[in-house]
């Protein structure tokens, strides 16, 4: 006790020494039964109130986690105390453990604080500590009285049901009083409990919460009604099934059929299943219950009819929902008694699945689909109701229900699949023939049903299509070719899917690729890969050819999903053999000099193959690449018209992302390729550079080395110059190619020939470049050209000198990668150019760090303290962007501070974030241009690394300082610090209370207790307290004027989002009534 008493006091060395010493009391002496002496009982008590003075003063979330885990642990080393067999409990250590002494009321304020906490652990150890307080007022007064006789406990429950219900802590509270008093006591106090909680299972943030608790409730209250029944004998034995239903299943039925069907979804998921898993006869109930609602003069009228308010699904959705999640359970019976046990016509059936209401349909199609068994066979009465549903829901516009209706049917297929392999190797054992001729029977339903559901997707391929069935014919296609594979009759497969599968049908899907929707490119070209090669007919030189050409032609298109197109095309004909001698071909028709092919096997594997062609793929576009940078150092603006270099090296990209780099045979091409293709990415970023390196890239065009371009770039950039309205910036421009103004002496020159190839209009007319397209050519190829300088680094293993293992990338090549990484997010103005140089860091970043090698491993702390000394220093010459953001900045320090190593002590950002937060402050000398820029930047750095998730938790002890860097830097005289400490502000305000969840400023789902809020952040109490007196004080000002403090706003705006909570005390150390006095004024 002396030595718990000796450490308390401040610092953080002295909290971590009194915590460690509680826990090493707790945990290492023996605290069941009597206490030995007074000094055992004190130090129980001391340790509660230490570790409660401690918790305020804590900011790392390791600490707070560390201090609640002790609490609990306390809290079982307490009731060890009082299971003393026979012996007394002391009476000062019974009235203190006892509820509603001042021990219990401080420690019930931590849980109200705590069970909100960011970290999952800390929460759950603040619910066992809840749980654990409820024993020990339970045993501190043996016998226990019942809840209603127990003042205590009653004043709990109704403070816990009275506080909101958005407190997800609430929950679990609730459930620890079920727990130890059953249902029939929250029940009792509130009757209307459990529609309340069905009502909550819209939100999605609450269901599950709502969902455990309900459990919990119905769970309790059966066993309570059974045991009620059981005494009071057989008449009531027949009636509490009945009861329970009323209770719980009731408000259920009410729910599903009146209300709106995106408050139904969260129902599905999280409690009808845990509802029937606890009572499974009461599907019988459910369904009897919908049935008796329809009108006797049409039995099938109700189901068909909507009965509840317009957009809900009416008692036919709630039957699905009920059949739904009862088949997934195994609830309902197996398919061979009828179609589920004849619980539902087949005619409603067909009726649901083409329902007007998307989720009705999706219900219907799952009880159709899912199985509780992956094993169960499909009978054909199933089968026939997809081939009902199929057809008119392809087309669907809904994103969710197309996601929902491939998931339902991978879960079909899946089903075919198992069930195939376990009728397959029935056939092989030894059976009666009746049985034989069945299990044949079904697989040849199945081959039937198989092909006719490849036939009709493929079918739906069509030139012209729209995107939805598209989408969802290329999903399910890509589906049957991973379970089934589209075989032949020569291979083993029983289906031989691909003999359904014609030429016709693969260029339909070869027309998919050249889609302008990514995700149908993605999965058309995925497709094509699973089609049979005679379909697809690539093994033709030919037509190997004419794709290739195609893919060419595309690379060096100006728009730029055709690049996109290009790689999907070349990464189709990587594993073709005549892809060499088609290269070569190619190259002699453009004279271009590539690099024999290196020797092959006679026969060579399918792997030395992928090598090959990619080594010769990427050889060929580098020989492009080189030539066409070439041209565009003279002319920028022919590029840009012409031949954009972007597509090329997202082609050249795509190819070594599809090459497995760890074992190539032919070591010496690929490093000469290597090196060849670092060198041109330099280049081409020198090139395009000084226009995303603009302070105005959106509206530049440099002056070209060409002369024949060279005189008509005044004119366009007199075009470029700010108009009165933004058409110009919304929608590019066509200028004349007549001369426009009588004043010029000399007509304005248009591209020659070669360079206006590709945008001619239909009668010959060349378009002029406007400085739209020359930035889209340049940003995007720095975006590839960071892209294929990180895929360099990231996949080809490191070549060291010291080291035997043949690397492809040495480590001078790998350092320089990583200063024109630098380079680029440190200059660049432009944000698409320096978004995606931030995924080429990241790439090279993390390879970085798990790399084996120590001094490379160090590199990103170098790089990091030598950024952070030039953002000090920097003033208004500095090259650094001070504007935008500060562009790339914030992008680099997150890119260096995300690789570090998540096991270590998170020493770099530690630091980062102290100098941050010191240069982000305002300075003691004053407002002068060197202490304003460094602000601005450390501002701006602070706000993205608040907002990076993956950082997580451990910038959480620098939200306090990063607060009062944005309220203090919002009375800055300068614009530009008040602008960003405004970006700061609104990042720390939804880190702190998260994102906005509903339209409604007033709710209460963004905003905490004064006192939660305080203690998570304690240095903010003082600060916020001060910052408002000083506003007031400005208010109250004697000329008589109305004179607002320049951070009153942002005060203001933090504390509407604390409220009180009912469970505080009049007392509170951290309470919000210092700061009503200020606000009154």
């Amino acid at each position: 006790v002396l030595l718990i008493r000796s450490v308390m006091g401040c610092g953080d060395e002295v909290a971590s020494v009194s915590l460690y010493l509680c826990h090493g009391a707790l945990a290492m002496l023996s605290w069941r039964g009597a206490l030995p002496g007074p000094q055992w009982e004190e130090l129980l008590l001391l340790v509660p109130n230490t570790l409660l003075d401690l918790d305020v003063s804590i900011k790392e979330s390791s600490t707070a986690m560390v201090v609640a885990r002790v609490l609990t642990l306390w809290s079982s080393a307490a009731l060890d105390c009082l299971q003393a067999g026979g012996q007394p409990c002391p009476p000062r250590l019974r009235r203190s453990l006892s509820g509603g002494s001042e021990l219990q009321r401080h420690l019930l304020e931590h849980i109200y604080s705590h069970w909100e906490h960011p970290l999952d652990g800390v929460r759950h150890q603040t619910r066992s500590l809840f749980r654990n307080l409820l024993l020990l007022h339970q045993r501190a007064n043996p016998p226990a009285p019942d809840p209603p006789e127990d003042p205590y406990v009653s004043e709990l429950t109704r403070s816990l049901l009275g506080l909101e219900w958005h407190m997800r802590g609430k929950y679990g509270s609730l459930g620890c009083l079920v727990e130890l008093y059953g249902a029939g006591h929250l029940l009792a106090v509130q009757p209307q409990l459990p529609s309340h909680l069905v009502g909550l299972m819209g939100d999605q943030n609450l269901a599950p919460y709502a969902s455990d608790l309900l459990e919990r409730l119905f769970v309790s209250h059966k066993a309570q009604l059974a045991d009620e029944a059981g005494a009071a004998g057989e008449a009531a034995t027949r009636d509490w099934m009945e009861r329970w239903h009323q209770t719980w299943v009731t408000p259920l039925l009410r729910v599903l059929c009146r209300a709106r069907l995106d408050q139904t979804t969260y129902i599905l998921d999280y409690f009808l299943p845990k509802l029937l898993r606890c009572s499974p006869s009461s599907l019988a109930h459910m369904v009897q219950a919908l049935q008796d609602t329809a009108p006797p003069c049409h039995a099938d009228y109700y189901f068909v009819s909507s009965s509840g308010p317009s957009g809900s699904r009416g008692a036919l959705g709630a039957l699905m929902t009920c059949l739904r999640a009862a088949k997934a359970q195994g609830v309902v019976p197996s398919s061979k008694e009828g179609l589920w046990g004849g619980l539902v016509p087949l005619s409603l059936l067909q009726r649901a699945l083409v329902h007007k209401h998307d989720q009705v349909r999706m219900d219907a199609l799952g009880l159709v689909c899912e199985s509780h068994r992956s094993t169960e066979a499909v009978s054909s009465q199933e089968m026939e109701l997809v081939r009902h549903f199929l057809p008119p829901n392809l087309n669907s516009q809904a994103p969710g229900v197309r996601q929902q209706t491939v998931s339902l049917l991978k879960k079909l297929l899946c089903r075919l699949k198992d069930s195939a392999v376990l009728l397959q190797r029935r056939l092989i054992q030894e059976r009666e023939q009746e049985q034989r001729d069945g299990d044949q029977r079904t697989l040849r339903q199945y081959k039937e049903f198989l092909r006719w559901l490849c036939v009709t997707l493929l079918e739906v391929l069509l030139p012209g299509s729209s995107f939805s069935k598209c989408l969802t014919s290329l999903h399910l296609l890509c589906l049957l070719g991973e379970f089934f594979t589209f075989s032949t009759g020569t291979c083993p497969d029983v289906f031989a899917l691909g003999e359904a599968v014609t030429s016709a049908h693969a260029q339909n899907v070869l027309y998919c690729v050249a889609s302008n929707f990514l995700e149908v490119k993605q999965l058309a070209a995925t497709l094509l890969r699973q089609l049979p090669p005679s379909a697809v007919g690539l093994q033709v030189p030919e037509r190997t050819l004419s794709v290739l050409q195609a893919a060419l032609d595309l690379s060096t298109s100006t728009k730029p999903f055709d690049s996109v197109t290009a790689a999907h095309l070349l990464h189709l004909l990587l594993r073709q053999p005549d892809l060499g001698a088609a290269l070569l071909h190619c190259a002699r028709e453009q004279g271009l000099e590539v690099p024999p092919p290196p020797s092959t096997p006679t026969q060579p594997s399918e792997g030395a193959v992928l090598e090959l062609n990619a080594l010769a793929a990427v050889q060929f576009l580098l020989r492009c690449l080189q030539s066409e940078v070439s041209r565009s150092e003279s002319s920028l603006l022919q590029a840009a018209a012409s031949y954009p270099l972007y597509g090329r090296a997202h082609c050249i990209t795509a190819v070594l992302q599809h090459l497995n780099t760890e074992s190539l045979s032919h070591t010496e091409q690929w490093r000469c390729v290597v090196s060849e293709l670092v060198a041109v990415c330099y280049r081409m970023s020198d090139v395009v550079s000084p226009v995303v390196q603009s302070s105005s890239p959106e509206g530049l065009i440099p002056m070209d080395t060409d002369s024949e371009t060279s005189a008509g770039l005044q004119r366009i950039l007199q075009e470029i110059q700010p108009r009165d309205t933004n058409d110009f910036f919304t929608s590019a421009r066509e200028l004349n190619t007549e001369r426009m103004d009588d004043r010029h002496s000399t007509r304005t020159p248009t591209l020659n020939t070669e360079q206006t190839q590709g945008l001619k209009a239909p009668g010959g007319e060349g378009y002029r470049v406007t400085a739209q397209m020359v930035l889209v050519c340049c940003w995007r190829s720095m975006k590839e050209v960071a892209m294929l300088l990180g895929q360099l680094c990231q996949s080809l293993p490191l070549h060291c000198t010291t080291d035997t293992h043949s690397g492809l990338i040495t480590e001078e090549q790998v350092e320089g990668v990583g200063l024109y990484f630098r380079q680029q997010l440190l200059q660049s103005r432009h944000r698409g150019a320096f978004e995606l140089a931030y995924v080429g860091f990241v790439r090279l970043t993390d390879m970085l760090c798990s790399c084996n090698h120590v001094s490379k491993q160090q590199l990103p702390a170098r790089w990091l303290s030598e950024v952070l000394e030039e953002v000090k220093s920097s003033d208004p010459s500095s090259k650094l962007c001070a504007t935008r953001r500060s562009a790339g900045i914030p992008f680099y320090v997150q890119a260096l501070l995300s690789s570090e190593p998540k096991s270590s002590s998170c020493s770099l950002l530690k630091m980062t974030m102290r100098e941050l937060i010191s240069l982000a402050g305002p300075s003691a000398i004053g407002t002068t241009d060197s202490s304003t820029v460094p602000q601005v930047h450390a501002l701006n750095i602070l706000r993205a690394l608040y907002r990076d998730t993956r950082l997580g938790e451990n910038v959480i002890p620098f939200v306090s300082d990063g607060m009062q860097a944005a309220v203090l830097g919002f009375t800055s005289p300068v614009w530009a610090v008040r602008n960003s400490s405004t970006l700061l502000f609104s990042t720390l305000i939804t880190r702190i209370f998260g994102v906005k969840k509903g339209k409604d400023e007033h709710s209460k789902k963004n905003r905490m207790t004064g006192r939660e809020f305080f203690t998570r952040f304690p240095a903010l109490y003082p600060f916020l307290l001060n910052q408002l007196e000083e506003a007031a004080a400005t208010v109250e000002s004697g000329s008589g004027q109305v004179k607002l403090h320049p951070s009153l706003f942002l005060l203001l705006l933090v504390l509407s989002r604390l409220y009180p909570s009912p469970m505080d005390g009049s007392s509170s150390p951290l309470g919000l009534a210092p700061f009503m006095p200020f606000i009154i004024r």
